[in-house]
C-alpha cells in the first residue's frame, strides 16, 4: 500500500498518486465537517457500499450531489446474455441512487457521456483519475488535491455546473427510469450514427474541421450496421413497454416509426451500403484470379489487374452508397428528435401525476 503527495504550490495544491489506498481519502476525512459535497464518476462500486454510505452519512448536514456514468458496456449488444448483464447493471445503479434507498438527501445524477473524475467539499478538491469506487484501490491513481478554499470555490463555479447541466436529475421512479433508458438509447444511437460517419468519410484541414465523404477507401463494416440495426429494435421494444406501462398509444404517435423503417431498409442485406459493408477487396480480387484461370508465370500481372479492379469496384460501390448514407443520418436525427418529444410527454405525465396527488 502507498499514498505518497507533492507539493505543487505550497498550501495550495498537491499531486498525490497511490495504489492500494484511496486517492482522495483527504477529501473524504472532510465530509464530517463539510457543508457541501460534489462527486462525479464514471462508475460506483457493483457491490461494496462503504463510500456511498459515507455520503449518505455526510447528507445529513451537507447538501450532497453525485454524478455517475453507467459503464459503456451497452455500445453493442450481441447476444441475450450480454443485453441481461447491461439490464443487471441498470438496475444496481438505480437500485443504489434511489430515492427510496437514500431517503432523498443525495440529489443523484446520470451523465453517459462523462468520463471526469471530481470529489469535492467547500474545503477541499480532488480532481484526477480514481472513480468513486472502492474497485480503484486495486490501481495506480493520480491526481491533485487542491487545499486553497478560493481555488476550491472555482471549481464549483464553474465546472460542477457544466457536468451538472449535462446530467439527467435521477429521482428513482417509473417516469425518471423511462427517461434513463431513452437518454441511454440516445446516447448509443449517436455513437452508432458516429461510427458509421467516422467509417464512411475522411477529415481534412490543420485541425480536421472539414469532412468530406471517402469515396476511394471507406472502411464501413457489417459490424457497425448490426449495431444500428439493433438499436431499431430496442428503440421499438421500449416505446412498446412505455405504452403498456403508461396505457396509452401516445409515445409510439411520437416516435418517427418511418425513419426506424427506412434505417432498416438502407441497411438490409444487399442495399448500397450493405453491400458496400460486405466487400472484401481481398475477396473479390482471389475470385478474379480463379476467374481467369491464370498460369504461375503470369501470376504477378494477374494480381496487379485484380487489385486494380478490386479497388475501382469498391469506389463504385461507394458512391452508390454516399447517398444512403447521407439518408441514414437524417433519419437518425429523426429518432432523436422524437426522443426528446417522448422525453418531454413523460414529464408532462409525471407532472399531472404529482397534481392529482397534491390537489391542493
Amino acid at each position: 500500500m502507498s499514498y505518497q503527495k507533492f507539493p505543487l504550490i505550497p498550501g495550495q495544491i498537491d499531486i498525490v498518486t497511490s495504489k492500494g489506498e484511496i486517492n482522495y481519502k483527504e477529501v473524504l476525512n472532510d465530509f464530517d465537517s463539510a457543508n457541501y459535497i460534489f462527486v462525479t464518476t464514471y462508475n460506483i462500486s457493483q457491490k461494496r457500499k462503504k463510500l456511498l454510505s459515507l455520503l449518505k452519512r455526510a447528507a445529513d448536514h451537507a447538501e450532497v450531489r453525485i454524478v455517475t456514468n453507467i459503464p459503456n458496456r451497452y455500445e453493442t449488444y450481441y447476444g441475450d446474455k450480454v443485453r441481461d448483464k447491461a439490464r443487471e447493471t441498470i438496475n444496481n445503479y438505480t437500485r443504489k441512487l434511489s430515492s427510496n434507498d437514500n431517503e432523498e438527501q443525495i440529489d443523484s445524477f446520470f451523465n453517459f457521456e462523462n468520463h471526469s473524475k471530481v470529489v469535492l467539499t467547500n474545503n477541499i478538491a480532488y480532481i484526477g483519475s480514481a472513480n468513486f469506487s472502492e474497485e480503484s484501490n486495486n490501481n495506480r491513481e493520480t491526481g491533485f488535491i487542491i487545499r486553497d478554499r478560493k481555488l476550491v470555490q472555482v471549481v464549483i463555479d464553474n465546472l460542477v455546473p457544466i457536468i451538472s447541466d449535462e446530467s439527467i436529475k435521477y429521482y428513482g421512479d417509473s417516469f425518471e427510469n423511462k427517461k434513463l433508458v431513452l437518454s441511454l438509447l440516445a446516447s448509443r444511437l449517436k455513437s452508432a450514427a458516429m461510427k458509421v460517419e467516422e467509417e464512411s468519410y475522411t477529415y481534412i484541414g490543420r485541425f480536421e474541421e472539414v469532412k468530406i465523404y471517402n469515396h476511394s477507401d471507406p472502411q464501413l463494416r457489417e459490424e457497425t450496421l448490426e449495431v444500428l440495426l439493433e438499436l431499431m429494435e430496442e428503440i421499438e421494444d421500449e416505446i412498446y413497454s412505455i405504452n403498456v406501462l403508461y396505457e396509452t398509444d401516445e409515445f409510439a404517435d411520437l416516435i418517427d416509426s418511418d425513419a426506424i423503417k427506412q434505417i432498416r431498409i438502407l441497411c438490409s442485406e444487399d442495399d448500397n451500403i450493405s453491400e458496400l459493408a460486405s466487400f472484401s477487396e481481398r475477396y473479390y480480387a482471389s475470385d478474379l484470379i480463379a476467374e481467369w484461370n491464370v498460369h504461375n508465370e503470369e501470376m504477378d500481372e494477374a494480381a496487379q489487374r485484380a487489385s486494380d479492379q478490386s479497388s475501382e469496384r469498391k469506389q463504385e460501390l461507394a458512391e452508390a452508397a454516399q447517398q444512403d448514407i447521407e439518408s441514414l443520418f437524417l433519419n437518425v436525427q429523426k429518432i432523436l428528435n422524437s426522443f426528446e418529444l417522448v422525453i418531454r410527454k413523460i414529464e408532462d405525465l409525471r407532472n399531472e401525476q404529482e397534481i392529482s396527488i397534491d390537489n391542493t
